[in-house]
């Protein structure tokens, strides 16, 4: 399969591993031993507080959780913290100055960015321009400030991109009012391999890293897509292979990619599409395979999964329709997503922002296995699967659900 091939060509990811966001980009989960049903009262392994607040995504390498926060009345303190997945307990917190400060607010991101991890190193990006590599020690190993190298990002409700990474590059997409740009950077040393400059538009998204058909990992590409346009870089020095122009909607949903298309996941109804893989340059309306006419994703990205794509709009109405094709299969109501839905175990697991996670069968037909309410403080931004359990992530908590 080509994700599997992907995964160990470009990263050497164990399974058990959920490095970054939506795990490897994917957000496909190859352990089998994930709890089905819990509550308040069961189910529940730990809950740990956490200093400051934070929207990203836990990640999660070995028996660690690695996890980003703000503090401050003007965000001026950038926390990175690590917790034990056995139970909860924090391991160590690092506390940086933010480059840049804004006053902090529900509307605007705090610690959007979901870090990502590796076998070596923990990298976090947040949305003063701060970039940072530590070891799982705790040790920090470089610290850039891109607010003050390229520019203070401009924007109303500030960045939320996530990194993106290959076994030896960071991949981090800033896309604002001011210059806008993609940038690779070593992940040993924090030195860019290359730049490449984005025209300005405000967008949320986050690249992901696929190999091409060719099957080559030279041919590896970063996928961007962004308000307007889907775009597809070289990985090894960011020349420009391919791009789709006159998308709406498509600021807050990253792309996925699977062995035949490029899914793009847009909040205007029509907008969402799948491009075939493979094209070059100034890409045509015939490279589209498909365009949905009812559906739309809002907050959480679009989930393929055994032949099927999953889409969550932004009144929590779910469609599930054929890879393939594109044609419709079911729509059902499950409430909002924040948070990307999870493939595994021949179920998916949509995150309520509420705090109820939907587990339904991934059939052609809508088929409910569970419905699993815990009561939060908040918003469920994110989630890390991991063997036996998931990992969930609000503004201010961890709470691990199952037996990891």
């Amino acid at each position: 399969m080509l994700l599997a091939f992907i995964a160990s060509i470009l990263l050497a990811e164990p399974a058990a591993e959920w490095p970054g966001f939506r795990g490897d980009g994917t957000s496909l989960a190859s352990v089998h031993e994930l709890p089905l049903k819990w509550d308040g009262n069961n189910g529940v392994a730990w809950q740990t507080e956490l200093t400051g607040y934070g929207q990203s995504s836990p990640v999660v390498w070995g028996d660690r959780i690695f996890v980003t926060s703000i503090s401050g009345e003007s965000k001026e303190r950038c926390l990175v913290a690590c917790y034990g997945l056995k139970d909860g307990k924090r391991l160590w917190q690092k506390d940086s100055a933010a480059s840049i400060q804004v006053k902090d607010s529900d509307y605007v991101s705090r610690a959007a960015p979901t870090p990502i991890v590796d076998a070596e190193r923990v990298y976090a990006f947040f949305e003063s321009g701060d970039l940072l590599a530590f070891d799982h020690a705790g040790t920090e190993l470089w610290h850039r400030n891109l607010a003050g190298e390229y520019g203070e990002y401009k924007g109303n409700h500030g960045l939320g991109g996530s990194l993106a990474q290959t076994s030896d590059a960071l991949f981090a997409v800033v896309d604002h009012d001011g210059p806008s740009y993609l940038l690779a950077v070593a992940k040993k040393t924090g030195v860019n391999r290359w730049k490449v400059e984005r025209p300005s538009n405000i967008s949320w998204s986050s690249p992901i890293v696929a190999l091409a058909n060719t099957g080559d990992p030279k041919d590896a590409e970063v996928i961007v897509s962004s308000k307007g346009s889907v775009e597809a870089y070289s990985f090894v020095d960011g020349t420009t292979r391919w791009s789709l122009l006159g998308l709406k909607g498509n600021t807050t949903a990253s792309p996925t990619v699977t062995e035949k298309h490029i899914i793009v996941g847009s909040s205007d109804v029509g907008q969402s599409v799948a491009v075939r893989r493979g094209g070059k340059g100034n890409l045509a309306d015939s490279e589209v395979a498909w365009r949905l006419q009812d559906a739309a994703a809002s907050f959480s990205s679009p989930l393929a999964y055994q032949g099927r794509a999953y889409f969550v709009n932004k009144s929590g109405v779910a469609t599930c329709v054929e890879e393939a094709t594109g044609k419709p299969l079911w729509t059902h109501r499950i409430g909002s997503c924040w948070a990307s839905p999870i493939g595994a175990a021949g179920r998916i697991y949509f995150f309520g922002k509420e705090g109820v996670t939907t587990v339904v069968a991934a059939a052609p037909e809508f088929e409910s296995l569970a419905e699993n309410a815990l009561t939060i403080e908040g918003r469920l931004y994110g989630a890390a699967a991991v063997p036996g359990a998931f990992v969930l992530r609000t503004g201010r908590k961890l709470i691990c659900v199952g037996k990891p």
